[in-house]
């Protein structure tokens, strides 16, 4: 999963690798649509200028 910021600050989330589209300010997935939107607070350290979008590994947490 990958984890981008547009330029306009909103934060999401990708299933597949996404291609950033710089003339339009927006990250775009490859082949699937699917993604969600995060709290634009969360991963601060994740910029627009950033030419990758920054891997993540979702972990289930045990009780």
């Amino acid at each position: 999963m990958y984890v981008v910021r547009d330029k306009d600050g909103d934060l999401c989330l990708f299933i597949e690798r996404p291609i950033k589209i710089d003339e339009h300010g927006y990250w775009q997935p490859k082949h699937s649509f699917d993604w969600i939107s995060l709290d634009s607070e969360l991963f601060p350290e994740v910029k627009w200028e950033d030419e990758e979008p920054t891997e993540v590994e979702l972990v289930k947490k045990e009780k």
